[in-house]
């Protein structure tokens, strides 16, 4: 179920798209066929979908997609998706730690998506433009762990394949649990929270 009916009006950047081929291996050639009934780029000469990765496409139509995947392969496929993201996503800063990674989280997130063509967030004001959400973090005192809260659209085992993947870069230890699951997105809530801990 695709939550927060987004604005029509917000993209995201082709460059993520690649997360769908390269977190689906061998289910490409399917994903691609929905990413072309979705209008989320080209037919390419090989009959694959090609695209522009500095352009802009409707985050609407790359949600759509994501919710087919979970439909026709779970939400183990989503959390591979998920994983993916930092790969191909504009890159963390260099050098950073994994707290910094997770406080820098929610600007390269607004980094990566756009209303008509300008980023929801601003390098020069600091400012942010609502609209996707949020990933809110905070450390646990005392503690290797973090606290995370997501408010955005997208399905909740993406996030978790994307928090552990950001994690894991950081800290190989790294472990994700999905706090109060009962209190979830795909439960109609307005917001999931993990926790992410490390040795």
């Amino acid at each position: 179920m695709i939550r927060n009916a987004t604005d029509e009006r917000i993209q995201c950047l082709g460059q993520n798209l690649r997360i769908v081929s390269s977190g689906l291996g061998s289910f490409w050639r399917l994903a691609s066929r929905f990413m072309l009934e979705e209008s989320m780029g080209t037919t390419g000469p090989d009959g694959l979908v090609q695209f522009d990765s500095e352009a802009w496409y409707p985050l609407t139509g790359h949600l759509r997609v994501l919710e087919r995947i979970r439909k026709d392969f779970g939400d183990v496929a989503l959390r591979q998706v998920g994983a993916s993201t930092p790969r191909f996503a504009r890159a963390m800063p260099a050098g950073i730690d994994v707290r910094a990674a997770f406080q820098k989280l929610d600007v390269m997130y607004h980094l990566n998506h756009a209303v008509n063509g300008q980023p929801m967030f601003s390098e020069h004001t600091g400012q942010f433009q609502d609209g996707i959400g949020h990933y809110l973090v905070r450390s646990v005192p005392h503690h290797k762990q973090l606290l995370c809260e997501s408010t955005g659209p997208y399905p909740c085992a993406f996030d978790e394949g994307l928090l552990l993947a950001i994690a894991r870069s950081h800290e190989p230890s790294a472990m994700l649990t999905h706090l109060e699951p009962a209190t979830c997105r795909n439960r109609g809530a307005d917001r999931c929270t993990y926790s992410v801990a490390w040795t």
